[in-house]
């Protein structure tokens, strides 16, 4: 049965009657707010039956690692597509959001990715390893949409950002994207940058239409990657050359447009705590770069300024949140 109260209301009921533990203890149990025995059973059975699943596809990959001596070209060609046919026929027999079908959909997500990569260790294609990424991000999209799914909308971003991990923070000689970017020279700041705006833009499309398979945690993996890649970008931006100074400024905007969207809507002090956390970054590198470590001085200004931009952060964010709740739009 689910409880009456949602959790923030049983937390103000709490505050207002200044209940001790035994009290609240008392109220959640009156409520029945606390997870009952047969709810915890499904909890931890949905749970492990996750873990299984991704066994079950590492095990493919690592099968065909192990053997790869013992089996032919056609033997292991075979075995993967194999294995993606017989996820597209469970996924059209019992189609997400069935929880086979969503399996499924998720086991031909990880079986493209091992044909690719098998594809390029057999015919030796020359591939750089972010064309490999790339590529499986790029045909594993649909799978990702069809499947529904949060674990495999997190592993698509995943494989995605870690193509462009590959391209824009080492920037390798050739390849498809090479073609495109190769023409004239390209600060790595600036790739790093469309990187992070990349994710940003990501971030909006899931904010915007909230899909099942996109959830609270998918979203805030995203605006990681983005202010990560930022936050990289803005310290190139800082210690490279000047040239690369646009790209502090497009870290800037980007912050500033969450920041914005995240206030607007009053649902995740998460986005915004990232943004803050990147500024507090990027100010030791600056403090660091405009002393230039003349001497111990320094370090005592980068720790007051990570003392006190942290403490100032920590407290706003807590306040905005209390803000947030008492609205009830958290």
């Amino acid at each position: 049965m689910q409880p009456t109260l949602t959790r923030i209301e049983l937390d103000r009921v709490a505050e207002h009657y200044e209940l001790d533990s035994q009290g609240v203890d008392a109220l959640l149990k009156a409520t029945q707010a606390e997870p009952s025995a047969p709810e915890t059973r499904r909890f931890f059975a949905r749970l492990l039956g996750i873990g299984g699943m991704l066994s079950i596809a590492a095990s493919l990959v690592f099968f065909v690692a192990a053997n790869w001596s013992r089996l032919a070209v056609f033997g292991r060609f075979g075995l993967l597509e194999l294995v993606l046919l017989a996820c597209g026929i469970t996924a059209i027999l019992k189609p997400p959001p069935a929880r086979l079908g969503r399996a499924a959909m998720f086991m031909a997500f990880v079986a493209t990715g091992a044909l690719l990569a098998l594809f390029g260790q057999t015919y030796q294609t020359g591939a750089d390893v972010y064309e490999l990424f790339l590529t499986w991000a790029l045909l594993g999209l649909p799978l990702a949409i069809l499947g529904n799914w949060s674990v495999t909308s997190a592993a698509w971003l995943l494989v995605f950002n870690l193509a462009l991990v590959l391209f824009c923070g080492f920037h390798p000689i050739g390849g498809m994207l090479w073609v495109v970017f190769g023409a004239r020279p390209h600060q790595p700041a600036h790739l790093l940058l469309a990187a992070a705006w990349l994710n940003v833009i990501l971030w909006f499309a899931f904010e915007h239409f909230h899909r099942e398979a996109v959830p609270a945690w998918v979203r805030r993996l995203a605006i990681s990657c983005a202010f990560g890649f930022g936050c990289w970008a803005a310290i190139l931006g800082i210690v490279d050359s000047p040239s690369s100074a646009l790209a502090v400024i497009g870290v800037v905007v980007a912050g500033a447009l969450v920041a914005f969207h995240t206030n607007e809507k009053r649902r995740d002090i998460y986005p915004l705590a990232v943004v803050m956390g990147t500024g507090i970054i990027v100010g030791v590198v600056f403090i660091a770069e405009i002393m230039e470590f003349k001497d111990e001085g320094v370090l005592l200004v980068m720790a007051l300024w990570l003392i006190g931009t942290s403490a100032f952060a920590a407290k706003f964010l807590a306040a905005t949140a209390r803000d947030w709740r008492e609205e009830g739009k958290a």
